[in-house]
């Protein structure tokens, strides 16, 4: 099997080429879009300053920092070059963070800014052989092993005009395909985290996996609004670009919030606190209607079912459903929501809002593990369910009858090779099943999640 980076390159470079990669605010109401061709020779360029700056095959790069453009090329380009991507999410403590780090044997360390690589070195006493890139320009005086994406990038520019590139094909095409490629932490801040690693032939098919089961159109542009760290949207948005489709980036999610009317996705990836948020937007919105007629303290304590019956259907499309498709940009079809193990699912409300301003809500479950096992297709979907397992994967409940409860055991070609540092919470049976110690149950192949008690 073909390496990770040969795998994306090709399709990159020759099977896309022409399409566009992404979409992103640039200046006043104005829009930035970019070629796949286009994109590669920036990975190439930042590909070969990794290499200048003695970025070593077998490397472990962790990202602490919020979504961005930068942060996708940098990823890329490590992968290039024979690098092991670790996601974190940006807002996490800092000796979390360490912590993590530290578990995955990252020697290189990605943060968004000046302020963050302040953060997270702290008052020091960090391994002195760390290295450090900041995804925005740095402007105090560099220190010996830190970095911005700028220099990087003259680096690599410089490099590549002298032969350099010769260089970097050698090093691309000899990455061994069993070589650790990706690491990925659970959601929750934990006292004893552990990282699952895919080796990168098997990342690769993983992604054709899950890009094919999301059945994309040629149109589709899709929007992340969790952090990369949260490993949901971070594979979501390698495996579209590996469908050839346009992802739509700013710079982090609120950004990318604030310029949906202007980017117009029309798949969205969210997790339960943005859904909340909503929620509270669209009750403001049904009381202040002309139609709603109620007391005020009655309105507190009112379900959002309850007000919206009060408005009126007609007056709903007016007051509610409408603005509701214009705040997602006007052109948004699905919402893929990221499922937290075993948390709480929207309201019924929630789902029959969305569906009406024309939005289809999917679930979807995953696990550092296994990636995404399970997620609900266009036309498919049951509410508040996690979907069906993606193709490659079988699902089934322990010791269960019909549609009664139980551990979820997941298996596949494709689960994770093992925790880097060699233990961890879940094992395989002897079948070969994942002990996920999620519960749930199934209901005609569509998998849900149990809450807690």
């Amino acid at each position: 099997m073909r390496n990770f980076p040969t795998h994306f390159w090709t399709r990159f470079t020759v099977d896309f080429k022409d399409r566009i990669a992404f979409v992103r605010p640039d200046g006043e109401n104005a829009i930035a879009s970019e070629t796949y061709w286009e994109w590669t020779r920036r990975i190439q360029r930042l590909a070969v300053g990794l290499l200048d700056a003695g970025f070593e095959s077998g490397t472990r790069i962790g990202f602490i920092a919020k979504n961005s453009q930068e942060w996708l090329d940098l990823a890329f380009a490590a992968w290039m070059v024979g690098g092991c991507v670790v996601p974190l999410p940006s807002d996490r403590d800092r000796r979390e963070s360490l912590k993590c780090l530290a578990r995955s044997g990252a020697d290189w360390i990605v943060v968004s800014d000046e302020s963050g690589l302040v953060a997270l070195r702290g008052p020091g006493n960090l391994p002195d052989h760390l290295r450090y890139v900041s995804l925005k320009p740095l402007t105090a005086n560099k220190l010996e092993g830190v970095y911005d994406l700028d220099t990087l990038n003259q680096r690599g520019k410089y490099r590549q005009q002298r032969g350099a590139m010769n260089d970097l094909g050698k090093r691309t095409y000899e990455i061994d395909p069993s070589l650790a490629t990706l690491i990925l932490f659970p959601f929750e801040a934990e006292d004893d985290p552990h990282g699952s690693f895919f080796q990168g032939g098997k990342l690769a098919v993983m992604l054709e996996y899950l890009g094919g089961d999301l059945q994309f159109e040629e149109s589709d542009r899709l929007a992340v609004l969790i952090n990369y760290g949260w490993f949901y949207g971070f594979l979501l948005t390698v495996a579209t670009l590996l469908q050839g489709r346009t992802v739509v980036i700013a710079d982090g999610t609120a950004d990318l919030e604030s310029h949906l009317g202007l980017l117009k996705p029309t798949v969205l990836v969210s997790g339960p606190a943005y859904i909340e948020g909503q929620t509270r937007g669209w009750k403001e919105r049904i009381e202040k209607a002309p139609d709603f007629m109620t007391d005020a303290s009655e309105t507190r304590a009112m379900g959002l079912g309850r007000a919206l019956a009060l408005v009126g259907e007609k007056a709903a499309k007016k007051v509610l459903y409408d603005p509701i498709r214009q705040d997602l940009g006007g052109r948004v079809n699905r919402l893929y929501l990221a499922a937290e193990t075993q948390g709480a699912q929207p309201s019924d409300d929630v789902y029959e809002i969305l569906e009406s301003a024309g939005t289809a809500v999917l679930g979807m479950f995953g696990l550092p593990e296994a990636g995404i096992s399970h997620i609900e297709r266009p036309g498919a979907a049951r509410g508040h369910s996690a979907g069906r397992p993606v193709q490659g994967y079988v699902c089934k409940i322990a010791d269960a009858r019909g549609e009664e409860s139980g551990m979820i055991l997941l298996r596949s070609d494709v689960l994770s090779d093992g925790y880097w540092d060699k233990t961890g919470p879940r094992t395989l049976d002897a079948d070969g099943y994942l002990q996920t110690h999620v519960v749930g149950h199934s209901a005609s192949g569509y998998l849900f999640l149990d809450s807690n008690p």
